[in-house]
């Protein structure tokens, strides 16, 4: 049989994504077939460099439609359906190799990946059925949320490999999708009132949409009508039925049902993890660890159960930490943090708590050279994160020693946290020629580095220069905001009056970077000064008074805000020294 490839797609308005994903699958796929169902910006154009078989559809709110039609204009053998937001993850000649060797299969659910964020450190994996014979049997129904309908399962096969990944989109970009999925789903139920899938889908949109009371209705009628023959969906289900339970404040209600479907599916990692989370959250840290060690148990669940990653793994590890570290076992909540880093290094949240622990028992060189030994600093996102802990408890000079013991740090993703690091810790001379040595070799504009550059101009007293690169910023329209606090902070830091009040619509952008800079210059000017700190030499004191006169000048927001970030900073310390204590307690009892 013909066992060529065809990758299908129907696109709109998906300039932002649509290189990647064909990027991902060009060279594995015989034939590229994309229907636009009318786009206005340059996902036409940049299509055309990947395929002459472009195709117009007129747009009837039928997502089955659009991809049928597309369908009906591949010749090759098999369709690969994907979205512009997605690519395939496959290794040269991977999924060639799989419709070849394809057992008697006619179709195939693929993993796929979902990210939460766009650090890739957690993420989700369900199944879909993407990969299917180009014959009449095989065409999309549904006039949202589509799906291939099995007529014959025994047909279907499943595979680990291609994988899927589904990357995050911009929250605007993201709700806008969801506004137009609600209407349409809103419709398709009205016409189905008896699908319990389009019930499943209906709760996802409500539920992104921040309405998880609408959402729940949703899902519990999805977990009463269907059985575990729809074990793809009822699953995740009753996960979706816990989180909105858990949101609501249903805290009891909640946990009673992870208590229930874990008989139902005692392989099911995500759903022990769910109830020691509940039980977490309730502060019984000794039955929630008994959960979290049953997910750890549990393993990955079978491919047909949607998962959350790491809920069998490092996620239930961190959580084991925490619970310990409550309940006063720190030594054993650190040996769960280091195994919950050793299992997903990128999953950095353990650092955090490992530093508050050491912080509390050592002095912050010391601190330094225990991770540095115990290999904390070998990876970028590590050694970035812990150079922001070291930057926020005062001291910048080792934050910089973090990154320089990670040999990948010194490159465009850290120069900026570089140069920030050395404008608060004593150096702003440096910090002037790390953005020359930015500017010459990243050549992209940072608005941070930017900021950076002019208060490290103002901490060298070159106030004429800095007010020269505040102008330069404000002739890009997009950097008003920033520019105008600029503006403002150099003629109050050198003793001159206001330059002028912003628009009303720049006054929030306008307080933020304010109160970014004066926690910056708090944090430098604060922290113990050893003999021959470079910062002894710095004014950071000075250009902190000028940041609160400018928020307290500003406006009654900018009072309001001023006074609002003291309150949390006196707020925090109290905490701060109130751990210390109970920390200091379990240390020392």
């Amino acid at each position: 049989m013909d066992n060529t490839i065809a990758l299908v797609m129907i696109v709109r308005d998906e300039e932002a994504h649509l290189e990647r994903c064909l990027n991902s699958v060009k060279d594995e796929v015989d034939e590229i077939v994309i229907v636009d169902t009318g786009s206005r910006d340059r996902t036409l154009e940049l299509a055309r460099h990947y395929t002459q078989k472009l195709y117009t559809y007129q747009w009837t709110g039928n997502f089955s439609t659009a991809r049928n039609y597309a369908i009906e204009r591949a010749s090759s053998g098999w369709i690969l359906s994907l979205d512009a937001d997605e690519e395939l993850d496959v290794a040269a000649g991977e999924l060639r190799a799989l419709v070849q060797n394809n057992n008697g299969c006619e179709a195939f659910f693929l993993p796929l990946f979902s990210q939460a964020d766009e650090t890739g450190s957690c993420f989700s994996r369900s199944l879909v059925l993407r990969l299917f014979r180009n014959l009449p049997d095989y065409r999309f129904s549904g006039r949202i949320h589509e799906q291939i309908m099995i007529e014959r399962p025994g047909v279907v096969g499943i595979t680990d490999a291609p994988v899927i990944w589904h990357r995050p989109v911009a929250a605007k970009e993201r709700n806008q999708k969801r506004a137009r999925n609600l209407n349409l789903l809103l419709q398709a139920v009205e016409a189905d009132p008896a699908n319990s899938f389009l019930q499943y889908y209906l709760g996802l949109e409500w539920l992104g949409l921040q309405k998880p009371a609408r959402a729940l209705e949703c899902f519990q009628r999805t977990c009463r009508e269907l059985d575990d023959s729809n074990v793809l969906f009822r699953a995740p289900a009753v996960l979706y039925r816990v989180h909105c339970l858990k949101v609501l404040g249903q805290l009891d209600e909640a946990l009673c049902i992870c208590l229930e479907e874990s008989s139902r599916y005692p392989s099911y990692s995500d759903l022990f993890f769910e109830g020691g989370v509940l039980l977490e959250l309730k502060g019984e840290y000794a039955v929630a660890i008994r959960w979290f060690k049953e997910a750890l148990n549990c393993g990955t669940p079978p491919p047909l159960f949607t998962h959350t990653v790491g809920t069998e793994g490092f996620l239930a590890l961190y959580h084991l930490g925490y619970c310990s570290e409550q309940l006063g076992q720190l030594e054993e909540a650190c040996d769960y943090y280091k195994q919950a880093l050793a299992a997903n290094p990128d999953y950095i949240y353990p650092l955090y708590s490992l530093f508050l622990l050491e912080r509390y028992r050592s002095a912050p060189p010391d601190v330094f050279q225990h991770f540095r030994k115990t290999g904390y600093l070998r990876t970028f996102q590590q050694a970035a994160a812990l150079a922001e802990l070291f930057f926020a408890s005062g001291r910048p000079d080792i934050a910089l020693l973090c990154l320089k013991e990670c040999p990948s740090s010194w490159d465009c993703r850290c120069l900026p946290q570089i140069i920030r690091f050395s404008t608060y810790g004593g150096e702003p001379e440096h910090a002037l020629s790390l953005v020359n040595e930015f500017e010459a070799t990243c050549r992209i504009f940072d608005v941070s580095v930017a900021v950076h550059r002019i208060v490290a101009l103002l901490l060298v007293n070159d106030s004429p220069t800095a007010r020269k690169q505040a102008l330069r910023l404000w002739r890009k329209p997009e950097q008003r905001s920033e520019a105008w606090a600029l503006l403002n902070l150099v003629s109050l830091y050198s003793g001159h009056t206001w330059c002028g009040r912003p628009e009303k619509p720049r006054e929030r952008a306008v307080i933020k970077l304010v109160l970014d800079i004066l926690e910056d210059c708090l944090r430098s000017s604060a922290a113990p000064i050893a003999p021959g700190d470079r910062r002894e030499k710095v004014d950071y004191a000075r250009l902190a008074k000028a940041a609160m006169k400018l928020l307290a000048d500003l406006s009654a927001e900018g009072c309001t805000a001023l006074t609002d970030y003291l309150k949390s900073k006196a707020e925090a310390l109290r905490q701060t020294l109130d751990k210390q204590h109970r920390l200091a307690r379990r240390l020392y009892k």
